[in-house]
């Protein structure tokens, strides 16, 4: 990795003078509808000597702006990058559009084939020049991006899965239950009433429980949040903690396993306390010798945007693994 990582230190300067700048220098904004009326946005950055087209695939409650210093790096190293802002996240659909705390989604095969009109209506045909393409997926993205491979094994030659949302945390409840009251929730019509101890987004900002071990990082994203109605996100559904059980169960079935044909690298938090590595560890065991796995000792859930020991171990292995 030849690309010098943004510190801690000054983050914020960093971020609005250099990050920023050059990002939107290289960005333009589209739209695409896999379903009329359900209007998805997303973003391109292409790299000035690209080498490969990567894209990337954001998770929970997240925008496409979060990932900007992802992006530099990428850019940096000469990866054009594609980001589509997933159904009910953002400014793309909401089938609950008055409650912005709310994530309904019903059926997660619809994330999964929103990915792939994007891919094939919209990225591939720009890539005339037939440059390799790469996935990157973080925490819930990552699922999606594991059901993709399985469901379209021929469209992307590497794919790196970032804390990989491969099981679920029930909290100590038996997960039959949980499925149960979700299923009979959704029967009454009321699967989108928020997921029990889901709570609607706070404007008070709580690092100590959040999924990064930087303060920079952490607060400069929290104050974008408070600033964009849309991206106050936080709130699971009783529909869509019912799909995105499905979604880790047909992710880790063997007979979908062994259809993926692309590279996989899975970059593993040691300190997540969020998505739980059991799942994680049962693809990559499936997976076998496609797959590499990382573990990132003492970094939380969301490795990428991590302090500055940790971002010295993760993106030098994104571009280690990607250029090999």
């Amino acid at each position: 990795m030849k690309t010098e990582l943004i510190r801690e230190e000054g983050y914020e300067a960093s971020m609005n003078h250099t990050v920023l700048p050059y990002d939107e220098a290289r960005r333009e904004e589209g739209t695409m509808e896999r379903r009329p009326g359900e209007t998805l946005v997303y973003e391109h950055y292409r790299a000035d000597e690209e080498r490969a087209v990567l894209v990337l695939v954001h998770g929970f409650s997240e925008s496409i702006r979060k990932y900007r210093e992802s992006v530099y790096y990428f850019l940096q190293e000469g990866y054009s990058v594609w980001l589509l802002q997933q159904r009910s996240h953002g400014a793309s659909f909401r089938p609950v559009p008055e409650d912005p705390s709310l994530i309904e989604i019903a059926d997660f095969h619809d994330l999964v084939e929103d990915l792939h009109d994007f891919v094939h209506e919209i990225v591939m045909p720009d890539n005339a020049a037939g440059k390799p393409l790469y996935l990157f997926g973080h925490s819930m993205g990552g699922g999606v991006s594991a059901c993709y491979l399985e469901t379209y094994p021929e469209d992307f030659a590497k794919a790196i899965l970032s804390s990989p949302m491969l099981d679920l945390d029930s909290g100590g409840t038996p997960v039959w239950v949980l499925v149960l009251y979700a299923r009979l929730m959704h029967l009454f019509g009321r699967g989108t009433k928020y997921l029990p101890g889901a709570q609607p987004f706070s404007d008070q900002p709580d690092f100590k429980d959040s999924c990064t071990n930087s303060r920079g990082r952490y607060d400069w994203y929290f104050r974008i949040i408070l600033q964009h109605r849309d991206m106050q996100t936080s709130a699971t559904s009783l529909d869509t903690a019912y799909s995105f059980l499905k979604l880790t169960r047909f992710a880790r079935k063997q007979e979908n396993v062994d259809r993926i044909r692309a590279k996989v690298c899975m970059i593993q938090a040691g300190k997540d306390g969020l998505v739980p590595p059991a799942g994680q560890n049962e693809f990559m065991e499936k997976l076998g010798d496609r797959g590499k796995k990382i573990v990132i000792p003492k970094a939380k859930h969301e490795i990428y945007r991590c302090c500055d020991r940790d971002m010295a171990l993760y993106w030098p292995a994104v571009f280690s693994f990607l250029a090999s």
